[in-house]
């Protein structure tokens, strides 16, 4: 059995799940993070006065993404000192828990939020946790999950951020806080079997937030945001579980995933904070008020993956021209972004020598540092598409010939050049009909055509860019289901209302509830699907070769195979100028060049 240590004050409060429980364990671990992440959430909206998130769906959903933030960050910075260890990141939690309750109006918030939860509010939850957990218990098999995503999460959960990790393997320098947010869950005891959880976890905040969008639509005062949330959530979830490409990211730890779900938080964020309201006086004096919520949500988002810079870009002029150009804000909002990179900067140069590896800008020459060319290397092999696909004859590269070779090389780069022409025209449309009231419909615009642009111009995959495409079609969409639905809709939800109070509905929803529940019994009983249900498979092994250069003993895969759930360390070849940075301490002390004299 495993053993979770739920810290509290003085003491270690243990709590046993059974290693062959792992879609029990996910569902745990998600309700635990949910609380975590609300708690923390709503402490930062209360200290940023953000009162335009005033209805309980609305700040529920934002404040679980902003403790997700906080926590990764958090962790992150944890990891520059200690291993991520389920301990570590208990205590972690914990901290952050207990943080966020020194404010008595988060206490009181969250008190009333566990109030006003009824037997059907917390039924509906258990039924989608159980079916995300269902969709997110299977095999793994995102190539770059074995390429060195679970890699990445080992180290960090047995080392920290280990110096010279790029020199083993160069994409062990990719600086990642969801590999961070992941560690402390993969515990040795499931043996691999769960690196799909912290994936799992956007997906059910994401459905969640479509249903609190749903209901809010049933609403005679529903906003603009409320029906962008919904149409990007039955355009996103759907796709994501059911495309090929993106139901094999779902289950996996790669971080492409929650910049996705980022995309449309902080787009909708910019719809309710847009909005049209008077100001309380307090808050037009406030230099950290609503609009910095934008930043804090990229900022993670970039400490993840660096596809969401353009969300940091737009979000950054949001804020800083939110109440007219002040260089207060400016300074602020600069001094905020460096504050919550400087965990991921210190990792950078930790691991590769490079702050935004696998960008060679700013990267430092240090004893552990990869040299000119691998840097080099690592970063044609990320961001520089042109080189892709160049050919042989200068002449023939130009941007329109590259991007013709681009255009042809995949179905799905046909499918994005199709939905980028769509967002044109959408923009114009947006533009044409805007008033006074669509200040926030145009900085949805600002954020897909910098993204679109952005990924043009570094890394064209459709995966990167999806959640830029659909900003503008869902707002489309949006904008015209308010204008043509929304009487229909409301009439729609007080038939549905007066029914939800009868007797036939009570009787409806038991026998489904009972249903559920015997479904449920056999599957968990019937050795045909326990195994599936409960036993997700672990991580292929992969065909290793044991090998060994200047002291160090490492795991290389065989053509075609990938580290996989491999020990450490694993590479495919590490360089004969590498060497251990403290033979005594072993590979945890780190990795450093040879001297070249």
């Amino acid at each position: 059995m495993m053993l979770i240590f739920a810290p509290q004050i003085g003491q270690y409060n243990p709590i046993f799940i059974h290693p062959q429980s792992p879609m029990l364990y996910f569902i745990f671990a998600w309700t635990l993070l949910i609380i975590a992440c609300c708690s923390i959430g709503t402490a930062l909206l209360n200290l940023l006065r953000a009162d335009c998130f005033e209805r309980v769906g609305d700040r529920f959903t934002i404040s679980v993404w902003l403790g997700v933030v906080i926590l990764a960050i958090s962790l992150l910075a944890t990891s520059l000192v200690l291993p991520l260890s389920p301990s570590v990141g208990g205590i972690i939690i914990l901290s952050l828990i207990l943080g966020s309750f020194l404010l008595q109006k988060t206490w009181n918030e969250l008190f009333a939020l566990i109030s006003n939860l009824s037997p059907r509010l917390i039924f509906g939850y258990l039924i989608s946790a159980l079916g995300v957990a269902a969709l997110t218990t299977r095999q793994v098999t995102w190539i770059d999950t074995g390429l060195y995503h679970y890699g990445a999460i080992k180290w960090l959960a047995q080392f920290g951020a280990v110096p010279g990790l790029a020199l083993v393997h160069s994409n062990l320098g990719f600086t990642s806080s969801w590999f961070a947010f992941s560690a402390p869950w993969n515990a040795d005891i499931f043996d691999s079997r769960v690196s799909a959880l912290a994936n799992g976890f956007v997906f059910l905040i994401a459905l969640l937030h479509f249903l609190i969008c749903l209901a809010q639509t049933f609403t005679n005062q529903a906003q603009i945001s409320d029906w962008f949330g919904l149409i990007y959530a039955v355009i996103i979830l759907p796709f994501v579980a059911k495309n090929n490409l993106m139901a094999v990211i779902l289950v996996s730890p790669s971080p492409d995933l929650p910049i996705l779900f980022f995309t449309l938080v902080i787009a909708w964020a910019i719809l309710i904070i847009s909005h049209p309201r008077t100001l309380p006086l307090q808050e037009v004096k406030n230099i950290l008020d609503a609009k910095t919520i934008p930043i804090i949500l990229s900022v993670g988002a970039v400490t993840m993956k660096p596809t969401a810079l353009p969300l940091l870009f737009i979000s950054g002029i949001f804020y800083v021209v939110g109440k007219g150009l002040n260089f207060r804000r400016i300074l602020m909002g600069v001094a905020l972004t460096v504050l919550l990179l400087l965990p991921m900067f210190s990792f950078g140069i930790i691991t590769s020598g490079c702050p935004v590896f696998p960008s060679t800008f700013l990267c430092v020459d240090l004893p552990w540092s990869l040299t000119a060319k691998a840097a080099k290397g690592a970063a044609k092999g990320t961001h520089e598409w042109t080189t892709w696909y160049a050919s042989q004859q200068p002449e023939k590269n130009s941007i329109f010939w590259l991007l013709w070779q681009w255009f042809n090389d995949a179905k799905l780069h046909q499918v994005m050049a199709l939905l980028i022409i769509i967002s044109i025209l959408c923009s114009i449309h947006i533009v044409r009909s805007a008033n006074h009231q669509s200040r926030g419909q145009l900085w949805l615009i600002a954020l897909a055509a910098s993204g679109i642009t952005f990924l043009m111009f570094t890394a064209p995959f459709f995966r990167f860019a999806l959640g830029y495409l659909i900003i503008l079609p869902a707002l489309s969409m949006a904008i015209y289901c308010r204008k043509k639905l929304g009487q229909i809709w409301h009439q729609i939800a007080e038939r549905f209302t007066s029914y939800y109070q009868s007797r036939d509905f009570r009787k409806v929803f038991l026998g489904v509830t009972l249903s559920l529940a015997t479904l449920t019994s056999i599957l968990l009983f019937n050795k045909a699907t326990q195994s599936q249900l409960l036993l997700p498979p672990q991580l292929p092994k992969g065909e290793l070769l044991r090998k060994q250069v200047n002291g160090i003993t490492y795991f290389s895969p065989k053509p075609g195979s990938l580290c996989w759930r491999s020990e450490l360390p694993c590479g495919f070849k590490i360089e004969d100028y590498v060497k251990l940075r403290d033979p005594e301490r072993g590979i945890k002390a780190g990795f450093v060049r040879k001297n070249e004299n």
